[in-house]
C-alpha cells in the first residue's frame, strides 16, 4: 500500500487501479515520486475521474514528464480541434457532417506502440474515456518485459544487436501501403528489437504487428519468420490485460515496455477518447 493512495492489481499480467487519488487536484511532489514507482512496476496504470477537464488532464500529465504536442491531422479542417489543447488528440468514430471529429476512428486495432515510427517515441500516453460503447472497443496491453524473457536463447541471440524499422500505418503493415500515393516510404524509423528501458533499466521487447515492417540486414523469410514469433510471444494471454472502458476512465500506459491493440465495436454507437502523451528523455538503447 502507497502513502498517499491505495493501490489494485489489474490483473496478474500487467496494471495498477490507483484508489483514493483526486487527480484533478494539484499533485504533490512526494506523491508524484510514488505514482512513477507505481508506474514503473505496474505499467499500466488506471485513474476513475468523471468529467475531467482538458485543464486538468493536462496538469496531471505533466507529472509524468513533459506533455507532447499532438501532430496535426492530415486534413487539418475539423473545427473541433480548434476547441482543444494543442497537446490533445480525439479518438472517436463520431460523425460531423460526414467527417470524423478526431483520429482513428473504427474497428479492430493490432498491438503497436505509439510513435515507434520517430526517432523519439513518446515514452508515456494518457488516454480519457469521455464516451464508450456498450460493447467492446476495449484496449488490450501487453507485457514486454515478460515476453522478452520468455523468448528462447536462440531467439534472444539472434535479434541481439539487431534493429528493425518501424512504419507509420495504422491498417496493416504489407507492400502496397508503405509508400505514400507519391511513391514516398511513410513515415519510419529504425530502433533496436530490444530495449533496456531508461526508468526500470529492464529489458524489453520493442517490436509491433502493425507497425513493426523488418529486421535489419536479414534476409526477408528469416526477419518475418523471428518476427512472427516474437509477435506470437508478446500476445499470449497471460502477458495481456485488457481493459473494457467505463466513461471517467483515464489510463496511462508506458509506451516502451507495452503495446496496445484495440478490439473490434459496433459503428452504431459513438466512443469519444481524449489524449496527450510525454515525450521521451532520449533516443530507445540496446
Amino acid at each position: 500500500m502507497a502513502k498517499n493512495f491505495d493501490t489494485r492489481p489489474l490483473s496478474s499480467a500487467l496494471g495498477t487501479e490507483i484508489i483514493g487519488l483526486d487527480v484533478s487536484d494539484r499533485i504533490d511532489e512526494d506523491t508524484i515520486t510514488e505514482l512513477l514507482d507505481v508506474w514503473v512496476d505496474g505499467i499500466v496504470l488506471l485513474f476513475r475521474k468523471p468529467n475531467m477537464t482538458q485543464e486538468e488532464q493536462l496538469r496531471f500529465a505533466s507529472c509524468f514528464g513533459k506533455v507532447g504536442k499532438r501532430p496535426k491531422p492530415l486534413d487539418k479542417t475539423n473545427e473541433n480541434y480548434d476547441e482543444l489543447d494543442t497537446a490533445f488528440m480525439l479518438v472517436s468514430n463520431i460523425r460531423e457532417n460526414g467527417k470524423p471529429i478526431g483520429t482513428l476512428p473504427d474497428g479492430e486495432m493490432m498491438f503497436h506502440h505509439d510513435t515507434i515510427f520517430k526517432e523519439k517515441p513518446h515514452i508515456g500516453t494518457l488516454l480519457y474515456a469521455i464516451e464508450v460503447p456498450s460493447r467492446g472497443g476495449n484496449t488490450k496491453f501487453n507485457n514486454l518485459y515478460k515476453a522478452y524473457n520468455a523468448l528462447s536463447d536462440d531467439v534472444k541471440s539472434r535479434i541481439k544487436g539487431r534493429t528493425a524499422n518501424h512504419i507509420y500505418d495504422y491498417e496493416t503493415i504489407n507492400e502496397s501501403n508503405r509508400k505514400t500515393q507519391t511513391g514516398e516510404l511513410r513515415e519510419n524509423w529504425t530502433h533496436p528489437v530490444s530495449i533496456t528501458h531508461p526508468r526500470s533499466g529492464r529489458r524489453a521487447l520493442y517490436v509491433d504487428r502493425l507497425m513493426t515492417a523488418r529486421i535489419d540486414g536479414l534476409p526477408e523469410e528469416e526477419s518475418e519468420d523471428i518476427l512472427e514469433t516474437m509477435f506470437e510471444t508478446a500476445e499470449r494471454p497471460e502477458f495481456v490485460y485488457e481493459h473494457e472502458w467505463k466513461p471517467g476512465d483515464l489510463l496511462l500506459w508506458d509506451n516502451l515496455c507495452s503495446a496496445h491493440a484495440r478490439t473490434d465495436f459496433s459503428t452504431d454507437e459513438r466512443r469519444l477518447l481524449r489524449r496527450c502523451q510525454i515525450e521521451s528523455e532520449g533516443v530507445p538503447a540496446e
